[in-house]
């Protein structure tokens, strides 16, 4: 990620909102939130798969101040005005990037889950997804950019996180609250039980992915990972037998 300059580490950095409404032409005062009508054609989803394929990269590999808006249309097509009335600018397009990869993780998370088979074997599919899901290196690239982005840009991060992280922790949370309806797991809050299987699972691997050189970490250590997780959270260090506690 590209170094900052003496002003960009003394000065603080504006609120994406704000930066976009500095550059924005004076007619377009809205932000990327705040749903301004585009101009121009309707744009197709293969068309927004590709623009996001082509910017991601910028981002994930400069870092939000480091990308212009000449390098967005170099690498895009267009023109500025285009870029604003359409997208919402910069601050626009990063949103859509960052959202855009959330979703990823979020439409994958039960793919392939029977209903039909055990709690636990569906806990540890829905984990297995989950955790190889957040460790793919383009999602551990944008945790790196949107961590250091954080103290800059707060609405940016807190945008993340509710698309990102609080998204998974509810998708979970539903699944939890339809095995409590059905007697298969008892009963709780079902929020605080998301967020706690979750964070067993991203812990370990994460951290190491995040903080060394690792490259990755090996499908047995997954498995080994998530398998523990899922018989901890259903059955409780103690395991079944409840004349222990």
């Amino acid at each position: 990620m590209a170094a900052m300059s003496v002003r960009e580490q003394t000065d603080p950095m504006p609120d994406l909102a704000t930066e976009n409404n500095k550059k924005r032409p004076r007619q377009q005062s809205e932000t990327a939130n705040g749903a301004r009508p585009r101009r121009g054609g309707r744009l197709t989803e293969a068309r927004r798969q590709e623009i996001v394929s082509l910017v991601a990269p910028l981002f994930l590999e400069h870092g939000y101040e480091a990308v212009t808006i000449d390098d967005i249309v170099d690498r895009i097509g267009g023109s500025k005005r285009t870029l604003y009335d359409r997208f919402g600018g910069k601050a626009g397009l990063f949103e859509m990037v960052i959202k855009d990869y959330c979703a990823t993780v979020h439409r994958d998370l039960f793919t392939g889950i029977e209903k039909h088979t055990s709690v636990e074997k569906q806990l540890v599919e829905i984990g297995t997804h989950f955790l190889n899901l957040i460790l793919h290196p383009r999602i551990l690239e944008q945790h790196r950019l949107m961590v250091s982005m954080g103290r800059n840009f707060p609405s940016v991060a807190q945008m993340f996180f509710q698309a990102g992280p609080q998204t998974a922790y509810n998708l979970v949370a539903k699944w939890i609250r339809q095995q409590q309806a059905a007697g298969k797991i008892h009963e709780g809050d079902a929020d605080v039980q998301a967020e706690l299987f979750l964070d067993m699972l991203t812990a370990k691997h994460q951290l190491a992915l995040l903080t060394s050189s690792f490259e990755c970490t090996s499908p047995k250590d997954v498995a080994k990972t998530v398998k523990a997780a899922a018989r901890l959270f259903l059955y409780g260090a103690a395991g079944t037998d409840r004349s222990r506690t």
